[in-house]
């Protein structure tokens, strides 16, 4: 029965804690959020099963790393170099219907995510991407070029997630 009271207070108390962050915490992860969202079942395990009677320890440290999401989401919105700390900046990875070479590389995405982002888009041919962007939540967005139409209406699909 104690382990039943523990997984009903930690479910409330991490179910409380995603709807103060707020529902771009759980739309996008950051690397931070990833983070945290890895740690809070390893601070649990052993206070949910009670191989570790720590169940307060466990909850503070739950809090904590929430805190600290809370925290850098907020120092990040507020201050400008925070967020150039914190927040991974979009890269480049097709320009003017060109491959950028280097920036594949270094983020190690293949050409095949990005003609799966382009498929998604409606694009057909890499001549027809006037951009395509990795953005901060791995996600890969595709301008068309001028005069280009794609499937969708905005000209804009956030379409394959980063590979590995």
């Amino acid at each position: 029965m104690q382990t039943v009271i523990r997984v009903i207070v930690m479910y409330f108390m991490v179910w409380g804690a995603f709807r103060i962050l707020g529902k771009r915490e759980l739309s996008r992860m950051s690397p931070l959020e990833l983070v945290l969202v890895l740690f809070i079942p390893q601070l649990f395990s052993r206070a949910l099963t009670r191989q570790d009677y720590s169940f307060t320890n466990a909850m503070i440290g739950a809090t904590t790393l929430l805190s600290l999401v809370f925290l850098s989401s907020a120092l990040s919105y507020r201050y400008k170099r925070v967020a150039y700390v914190l927040v991974p900046k979009p890269t480049v990875l097709v320009e003017h219907g060109h491959f950028v070479p280097q920036a594949l590389n270094e983020e190690r995405i293949s050409p095949r995510d990005v003609f799966d982002a382009m498929q998604k888009a409606g694009i057909v041919a890499l001549e027809q991407v006037q951009w395509a962007v990795l953005q901060s939540d791995g996600s890969i967005a595709v301008v068309p070029a001028h005069g280009e139409r794609s499937g969708h209406s905005e000209g804009i699909m956030h379409g394959a997630h980063r590979g590995g």
